[in-house]
């Protein structure tokens, strides 16, 4: 009697699975540190293992009790379970990388927040601010009064004869500081006088300038 031999085919989607789960626990068991999800999607082979199948083999082999999870914050790590004979050192080893690794991500994670947050500012400001059409029509506005000022003030150098008004300015400033310079000569020269006379007058400094008709501001 003739027997017939039946061969039952796995789905390629399962057997992709399974070697992407093989792919995780052996890259994890060889490595023997942890890694998480992100980190292994951008070791692995992209091509052959995609994240979401990365992820689903991660829980795989946590529901198997090949590897375990560390949640620290919103960061999960991944490592391969030691050998119950394994020694203390070892296990402590492990640990520290745990918290290690686990402190770099939630670094990273401020760092991206703290991005995402500098950009949201940016971009409120720039639509507080104006538009690129509204700057190019407050500049044309600016050069249209401008052109307009100095048209003026040529028309004002012209009517009063005065090229340049520079010129005038130093002139008047020049006569401003000679004329300071005699008021305080004037005054000093007053001041001596004024001592002088107080040294033999009876009254008072007031009573003096009263009677002189000086008056003091």
């Amino acid at each position: 009697m003739e027997r017939i031999l039946i061969v039952r085919l796995e789905p390629i989607k399962d057997k992709y699975c399974t070697m992407t789960t093989e792919a995780v626990y052996n890259y994890l068991k060889k490595q023997n540190r942890p890694y998480s999800a992100i980190d292994l999607a951008s070791t692995l082979d992209k091509e052959k293992h995609g994240k979401s199948a990365i992820q689903k083999s991660l829980d795989k082999l946590v529901d198997s009790g090949k590897i375990f999870v560390k949640v620290n914050a919103k960061q999960k790590v991944y490592c391969v379970k030691q050998a119950s004979n394994q020694n203390l050192e070892e296990l402590k080893r492990i640990e520290r990388e745990l918290q290690t690794h686990s402190n770099e991500q939630i670094k990273k994670l401020q760092e991206l927040e703290n991005e995402v947050r500098s950009h949201e500012v940016t971009l409120n400001s720039l639509k507080c601010g104006m538009s690129l059409e509204e700057a190019q029509k407050q500049q044309k506005r600016l050069e249209e009064v401008t052109g307009k000022l100095s048209t003026m003030l040529d028309e004002l150098m012209e009517s009063s004869g005065t090229e340049d008004l520079s010129e005038v300015k130093k002139k008047a400033e020049s006569s401003l500081s000679l004329y300071n310079r005699e008021y305080t000569k004037r005054k000093r020269m007053c001041n001596d006088v004024l001592d002088c006379i107080l040294e033999s007058y009876p009254g008072t400094k007031k009573q003096l300038f009263s009677e002189i008709g000086i008056n003091v501001v």
